[in-house]
Formats: C-alpha cells, sequence, structure tokens
C-alpha cells in the first residue's frame, strides 16, 4: 500500500509540474531555467531572453524593466520570476498582489550565480537538479581559480554595443565591472554606471584589453570604434567582441565567458 500511495504522490508531483505555467523576466534566470530541464513549464520570457535558441521562439512580455501587468497576467501564469532589474517598481507590487511572484536578486559574481540557481530551484522544486548544476558550475569555477590571479593583469575596458543606439563603456557598479572583478582585471573606466564612450579619455587610458558586448549578435561594428586600432588593444589582438548576455547576464554560460575572456587576455586565443 506505501508502495502505491508514494507512486501516486510522485504521479501528482509530476502533473502539476507538467501543468505549472512559468514567465520569466531576466534573461540569466530563463537560462537557469533550461539548464534545469524546465524549458517546457515557460509560456513567456522577456526581450533579454535571447538563450538558448527555444527562449527565442517563447511569446516576448517586452523588455525586463518595463513589464505590462495585463499583458503577463493575461498569460495566466502559476509563478512569475523575475531578475531584480525587473521593473518598473508599482508594476511589479501589481503583480505580487495577483499571483504568485518570485524575485531572484543575488549579487553579480560567480558566487551569486550559484545563488541565483539555488533560489530558481527551489522555486521550481528542483532542488536535486539545482544542487547537480551547482557542483558542476563549482568544478568550472575551480578550474579557472587555478589561473587567476593574472601575473600582469592588462588594463581593461569595457564596452556595450547597442547597434544603432552607440556604444557605452561599464564603470563601477555595472555588471561589466562585475565581470571584471571576478577575473581580477583593473577597468580603465572612471565613474559610476554606464556611460557614452570618450574617445579622448579612451586613447589617453590607452586599454590593453578591450572586451565589446553586443546587445544582440552583429550590434557591433568597427566603425563605432574608430580608435580601437590606435590602443594597446586593438595593436596586439587582445579584443574580444560576443554576446552580451553570455558576458553580463551572470547566468551559467559565466565559466565560458571568463574562458573567452582569459583566453583573450593571455594570448591563448590567438
Amino acid at each position: 500500500m506505501r508502495v502505491v500511495i508514494g507512486l501516486l504522490a510522485l504521479c501528482l508531483s509530476m502533473a502539476g509540474q507538467a501543468q505549472q505555467r512559468l514567465v520569466v523576466a531576466g534573461g540569466e534566470l530563463t537560462e537557469i531555467v533550461y539548464a534545469l530541464d524546465a524549458g517546457d513549464r515557460l509560456v513567456a520570457v522577456d526581450s533579454t531572453s535571447n538563450y538558448p535558441a527555444a527562449a527565442r521562439q517563447l511569446p516576448k512580455l517586452g523588455y525586463v524593466r518595463a513589464l505590462p501587468v495585463e499583458g503577463t497576467l493575461a498569460l495566466k501564469p502559476d509563478l512569475v520570476l523575475l531578475s531584480g532589474e525587473a521593473g518598473p517598481p508599482p508594476a511589479v507590487a501589481r503583480l505580487k498582489q495577483a499571483t504568485s511572484v518570485r524575485v531572484i536578486d543575488p549579487e553579480w559574481s560567480p558566487a551569486g550565480l550559484l545563488a541565483r540557481v539555488e533560489q530558481v530551484a527551489q522555486a521550481l522544486d528542483l532542488q536535486e537538479r539545482g544542487e547537480q548544476l551547482n557542483a558542476e558550475l563549482r568544478e568550472r569555477f575551480a578550474t579557472l581559480d587555478k589561473r587567476l590571479p593574472l601575473a600582469d593583469p592588462p588594463r581593461t575596458l569595457l564596452v556595450l554595443s547597442a547597434g544603432r543606439h552607440g556604444v557605452q563603456v561599464a564603470g563601477k557598479g555595472t555588471q561589466g565591472q562585475a565581470l571584471l572583478d571576478a577575473l581580477g582585471l583593473p577597468n580603465v573606466t572612471k565613474g559610476e554606471g554606464y556611460k557614452p564612450l570618450n574617445a579622448e579619455a579612451v586613447l589617453a587610458a590607452d586599454p590593453q584589453l578591450i572586451i565589446i558586448a553586443e546587445t544582440r549578435p552583429g550590434s557591433f561594428q568597427p566603425e563605432q570604434l574608430p580608435l580601437l586600432d590606435h590602443t594597446d588593444a586593438g595593436a596586439h589582438g587582445r579584443v574580444l567582441v560576443a554576446d552580451g548576455m553570455r558576458l553580463l547576464g551572470f547566468g551559467p554560460r559565466l565559466p565560458d565567458a571568463m574562458e573567452a575572456v582569459l583566453e583573450v587576455a593571455t594570448g591563448e586565443g590567438r
């Protein structure tokens, strides 16, 4: 009898999970959901959720900082997972009043990624899979730690390329700065937040490594950075152009992003 009851409980649990309607705002959270093998629960995601490819086929809510309350609720979600960047605040408050909402907002760091995975796994009742994923990530980070700190870390410029909206440089308090901190790379950009690129300041700083994060594939064009060849980084081929969510999302691809930066920083990628 106990075996029958146990099997029945398991079947009910699996049925409940299969019926769960999940909405996610935050590309890093969407990547974690897929990494937990729970992508089949998703009914909609925000516009920053562009990985994996399956996420691009889902209905889009719009931008993570401008969530539509009515449009989200019309999807009849059982659970809404929100990045700490989700907004505006009144919209988040209304969603919390109307449905089940979990805000996942650890710091932007390797440790923060592990916490983010744990929190998403708990919200989806997938703790065991979450522990497995975090074990894999810890192993990747341990391998990276053996290569750090670099003996002579290059002066680094991190650029956010938004296509026709131009380019910005990442200062303190940004996810770009957090990536550099994780790798022990000094940032040549002074001040807080993202700001328009100042060519004179960049040439004066003469970065030895330039990281260009694209908001969408192909959004960066060389003519956006005509000064590139006049920097130490450009002269020595230490320039990395990569997907912005991969570099700055602090999702499960963070070890890949850190490895890619290290390869260019040390010349291993040439």
